[in-house]
């Protein structure tokens, strides 16, 4: 026979009326307040655990490090425990940076110094170009007040006796090399190493010309003489100069299947100079004075020259001559001085016998 539980009346009687458990007031507030105990109870718990943490935390910590002490007055203190490293030993403590003494700064002695280029960085300088026109050899060892751009201060080194050209120089001193130069420009340092920018050329030693025998070419050509000095570079060479009395036989030799040409040389005066000289590819003088009585080159002058004009040999008027040229007469050649355009200046009398002579140094 089955017996079914007899459940329990969860009904309450309330004002004549029957209220379900749950929905009676009375028996909801002690739920509520059993729920606040329980989230209460928890929290504490977390706070709990999460202070026992720190402190295991803390001192983990400080037993792992070595422990330290310093030494004073009356015996020994532990450190400070906010700085768990501690000082060192026997450390003394950091001088104020304000109750250090600032060092002098070391004056400069002006009187020993030589060039100051300090103000504006300008200097001028004398010496000796080296064979690459990369540097400026001192004559006199100088000691320079400059600007170090290394350093970034003025700074002053001795005994200095060489700069370098810099390659913002305004000039090309591989046209020097080799020569005496008296220059402008700017002076600077870099680690105390003087760099150089040239801004202007005071004076130069005229270049030397080469002695030696060279190769030659001839040219029969009624050019002017300008037209035959840019012609000469054109081929690689420049018009001949004659140094020596080798290379004046070596070159006259040559000629005398051409006893009938005038040959413009590389030889000029200014328009309103006497004197003579060998000019470079760039027209500029060389070397010294040809005219001179000193000058290896003036026994071949024709008698009475330069004469710097000419009145006579069907000239009309009055030409001036500024060129140099080889010309023959009475079974020699000689040097002489001439018009800068020959066959123009003397159609009838040089038409077809004007010339000129390329060197090569190879």
């Amino acid at each position: 026979m089955a017996f079914r539980k007899k459940e329990k009346n969860q009904n309450v009687g309330m004002g004549g009326r029957t209220v379900a458990l749950k929905d009676n007031p009375l028996y909801q507030a002690p739920r509520e307040n059993e729920k606040k105990e329980i989230i209460t109870a928890i929290v504490t718990v977390a706070v709990c655990i999460v202070i026992f943490a720190l402190i295991v935390s803390n001192f983990s910590m400080y037993s792992s490090e070595p422990s330290y002490s310093t030494y004073g007055t009356g015996g020994y203190s532990d450190p400070d425990p906010g700085d768990p490293t501690g000082p060192a030993i026997g450390t003394a403590e950091p001088e104020d940076e304000d109750e250090k003494e600032e060092e002098p700064e070391e004056e400069i002695d002006m009187s020993m110094v030589d060039i100051n280029a300090s103000l504006d960085g300008y200097a001028e300088l004398s010496g000796t170009v080296d064979d690459y026109g990369e540097c400026l050899q001192l004559e006199d060892a100088l000691n320079i007040y400059a600007w170090d751009d290394i350093q970034g201060e003025d700074v002053l080194v001795e005994n200095a006796d060489k700069v370098y050209i810099d390659d913002t120089s305004l000039y090309s001193m591989e046209e020097y090399a080799g020569r005496n130069v008296m220059v402008g420009g700017d002076l600077w340092f870099e680690s105390g190493t003087a760099y150089y920018r040239v801004t202007t050329i005071i004076s130069a030693e005229p270049e030397m010309d080469d002695p030696g025998i060279h190769r030659y070419q001839i040219v029969v050509d009624d050019c002017s003489w300008e037209e035959a000095l840019y012609r000469s570079q054109e081929q690689g060479g420049y018009l001949a100069r004659i140094s020596s009395p080798e290379e004046y036989q070596y070159i006259t030799d040559m000629l005398n299947d051409y006893t009938n040409i005038h040959f413009y040389l590389g030889g000029r005066r200014d328009d309103t100079g006497a004197d003579y000289y060998w000019v470079n590819k760039e027209n500029e003088f060389m070397d010294d004075c040809l005219n001179s009585s000193d000058s290896p080159c003036m026994p071949y002058w024709y008698s009475g020259e330069p004469s710097y004009n000419d009145t006579g040999s069907e000239a009309t008027g009055m030409i001036t001559e500024d060129v140099m040229n080889l010309f023959y007469v009475s079974g020699t050649w000689y040097l002489n001085d001439s018009s800068g355009n020959l066959a123009q200046d003397y159609p009838e009398l040089l038409s077809g016998k004007v010339g000129y002579i390329i060197e090569f140094e190879e």
